[in-house]
């Protein structure tokens, strides 16, 4: 009854994590997961990468929800940083962040020199299980997640520490069990990463909910475009995603097409509270013209309506000798 009790709070703090996650400055994973038996004597092992860019708590929580078949084991969940790998060069650090964000060394490429360093740190860790000694330096807290009995670690990160190990973290799952155990991992932690699986966010009842709310001319006519969130948190590391990744408002007008990143559009996170207002520069209606804007046309944040992310009017230039004659169709 007491470990169900306990369950029942680590996974009432999981969603408080997530929440808070998305509401402050801090980066964010949240992930399902699928661990296969152990290999002989080597368990399953995932690891998940962290580039911390300031002091502060880093917290990490593992729910399992199916063991196939059941085991008295559980998933062991452990906080560590660089200094676990005995070989982690800078450059094949940089490589690691690119390639991926989580880590099977049973299933890497055989030979590649991640791997390599990976099947070290799953060796050192192995080392170290069980022993009555005081810990080394790199090992930074750890827990056992099992059917109603979630994992939590907790470690508060100062600047000395994170400039020691250059803010390299890492987050091991290991599965030392003969079944196959699903779950899921949310670490939230002092950084810029966003990767949250889309499953699980589509699941939160916080998600936002954007909505292009006008398309007009401003006395330039110049196009200006209104966005709000009319409800739930938009995470601040969306700011901060690039690439593959970044928000963009895409707008099409008189054959041309414009993509503007989150940052740009919106750089003092006004969407964050409610409205914010952004002008199409270097392009003047000349003409009556289409104009077609869509928010979020990369389709990076969840939400219960994406319908209303895009809007299309027809506007017609000021005549600025009679006054305002623009019209609007939608």
């Amino acid at each position: 009854m007491k470990k169900i009790i306990f369950s029942c709070i680590i996974g009432f703090l999981l969603i408080a994590s997530l929440a808070y996650a998305m509401e402050e400055k801090k980066g964010l994973i949240y992930q399902t997961f699928k661990l296969y038996p152990a290999n002989d004597d080597n368990p399953y092992t995932l690891i998940y990468p962290l580039e911390v860019t300031g002091p502060g708590k880093l917290r990490v929580y593992v729910q399992t929800i199916k063991f196939e078949p059941k085991s008295k084991q559980g998933v062991k969940t452990m906080l560590a940083d660089v200094r676990v790998f005995d070989k982690m060069s800078p450059g094949m650090w940089k490589k690691w962040m690119m390639r991926i964000n989580k880590f099977n060394f049973l299933e890497w490429v055989a030979g590649d020199e991640i791997r390599s360093a990976v099947h070290g740190a799953v060796k050192t860790v192995k080392s170290i299980l069980g022993k009555k000694e005081k810990m080394p330096k790199w090992f930074h807290g750890m827990d056992e997640a099992a059917p109603n009995n979630n994992a939590r670690i907790e470690h508060v990160i100062d600047d000395p520490e994170r400039q020691s190990v250059e803010g390299k973290y890492v987050v091991l799952l290991q599965n030392p069990t003969d079944s196959v155990v699903e779950g899921s991992i949310l670490i939230d932690y002092p950084g810029d990463g966003f990767d949250v699986e889309r499953s699980l966010w589509n699941d939160d009842p916080r998600k936002p909910e954007l909505v292009v709310k006008d398309i007009s001319l401003n006395r330039g006519n110049y196009i200006l475009i209104t966005m709000v969130r009319e409800k739930g948190w938009m995470p601040e590391a969306l700011w901060k995603q690039t690439g593959e990744k970044a928000v963009i408002l895409k707008v099409t007008a008189g054959g041309k097409e414009f993509e503007i990143p989150l940052p740009v559009f919106d750089p003092e996170k006004k969407l964050k509270y409610g409205e914010i207002k952004y002008a199409i520069p270097d392009f003047i209606v000349t003409e009556e013209t289409a104009v077609t804007a869509h928010l979020d046309a990369t389709n990076q944040i969840a939400e219960g309506n994406k319908a209303n992310n895009k809007k299309t009017v027809t506007l017609k230039p000021r005549d600025t000798t009679s006054g305002d004659s623009r019209q609007k169709t939608p």
